[in-house]
């Protein structure tokens, strides 16, 4: 009954993670401009509309995942060993790999001491604060209840409609309290427990329930939702624009107007970004369905080669991206301050993305060929070279982000 393969989520995941790293490349660059000039509040809004990557990761996520386990028994033990070894590996050898490269580019005075190193380990490893690894660190607790939550979530279908709206509305209050309550609010005053979810909020799967919750419903009725995305095409587009335009007036005001941090305005978790996303989310999905029904065409055959490759090294591109983009930063930092031109800045912006982009591909693509270092990009085997006539078809197994897991 289902397709054996969902080639627009392929489309999705490259083009997701193309935003992931332009996102945070542009960072490099809103940290070295005047505060609040207008290149300052354009680069702003640019960035601010580029976190929906980790909504569309989220969704991308429950929907593969449910797609995979769709018409397959799904036992709790079982799928916890294959799918909680697969991300928990990278996890731990990443963590330790960012702590060592902390320590070589910016320690601190007392870094390497055994009692301060081992407080950090512990530390990055129940919370995930190294670089992007909240990322595996959340979809490690959604693995924890999808067995359950999904058993359910079959038995149950008469309800979906109404459990999608009751979790959009969940999402809309949860960011309004991430919006506005949580930046005011003392942790040290709380309960420990509310202390603790307070603190790591962005580690904390509630935070983002709606995506993985909509992924999994969409899943299950995967057909129907997409032809009806496919007739409202048009509508969906020009909400998607209007959206657009609002999520940057509103970044202006907060920053113009209320005099909000830059944190504050660009937050991810604030209510207006969460149709917006979902609405980017939605055309992204309808333009990967129509790059699927031409990608074997002869006209597109570089592009679905592009696309193909980009999806199977997402999730290695994903844990990589730290280590050009610190030395991105760098490089980028030290030839302004040799030049000095602002021309010669901005130059550099998308050639700085495209090395990045490059250098995570090609990191990731060179460990898929090492027998077990492959693992730890997310591969259980070697990415295969695109064909002329074949472009690759992206590794079912590879978790979502980039990085969206698939079965």
């Amino acid at each position: 009954m289902l397709r054996k393969h969902l080639y627009e989520i392929d489309f999705m995941r490259t083009f997701i993670m193309l935003g992931v790293l332009s996102v945070h490349t542009s960072n490099s660059y809103l940290s070295m401009t005047k505060p609040m000039s207008a290149s300052f509040l354009a680069i702003g809004s640019l960035v601010t509309s580029l976190h929906f990557t980790r909504e569309s990761f989220m969704f991308i996520t429950g929907l593969v995942l449910a797609f995979t386990y769709a018409d397959k028994p799904l036992r709790a033990m079982p799928f916890w060993k294959k799918r909680l070894a697969r991300i928990g590996i990278p996890y731990l050898v990443w963590t330790g790999v960012y702590l060592l490269f902390n320590g070589l580019f910016q320690p601190t005075p007392h870094y390497w001491l055994p009692s301060v190193f081992m407080r950090d380990v512990r530390h990055s490893i129940f919370t995930g604060n190294q670089f992007f690894l909240y990322y595996l660190f959340v979809t490690m607790q959604f693995y924890l209840v999808f067995p359950f939550f999904f058993a359910w979530l079959r038995k149950s279908q008469r309800y979906h409609r109404h459990l999608f709206i009751g979790s959009f509305a969940l999402q809309i209050a949860i960011t309004a309290l991430c919006k506005f309550v949580v930046p005011h609010t003392d942790p040290l005053r709380l309960p420990p427990v509310l202390s603790n979810i307070v603190q790591y909020h962005n580690e904390f799967i509630l935070t983002y329930q709606f995506w993985f919750v909509a992924g999994l419903i969409v899943a299950l009725h995967y057909e129907s939702c997409l032809n009806w995305t496919k007739r409202h095409a048009r509508l969906l587009f020009a909400l998607f624009i209007a959206s657009l335009i609002l999520l940057w007036g509103h970044y202006l005001f907060d920053r113009m107007v209320l005099h909000e941090t830059e944190g504050i305005a660009s937050l991810v978790t604030q209510p207006l970004m969460v149709p917006f996303s979902l609405l980017l989310t939605i055309n992204l999905w309808l333009a990967g369905s129509k790059w699927t029904d031409v990608r074997e065409n002869q006209a597109w055959r570089r592009f679905s080669q592009f696309v193909e490759l980009g999806s199977t090294t997402s999730f290695g591109m994903f844990l990589l991206q730290p280590l050009p983009l610190v030395l991105a930063e760098h490089g980028i930092h030290t030839l302004w301050l040799e030049h000095g031109a602002t021309w010669f800045h901005y130059l550099l912006w998308p050639i700085c993305i495209a090395v990045v982009y490059t250098t995570s591909t090609l990191g990731t693509y060179w460990l898929s060929k090492v027998p077990h270092a492959r693992y730890l990009v997310g591969r259980t085997s070697p990415i295969p070279r695109p064909l002329p006539s074949s472009p690759v078809q992206s590794a079912t197994d590879s978790i979502a982000a980039s990085v969206a897991s698939s079965g």
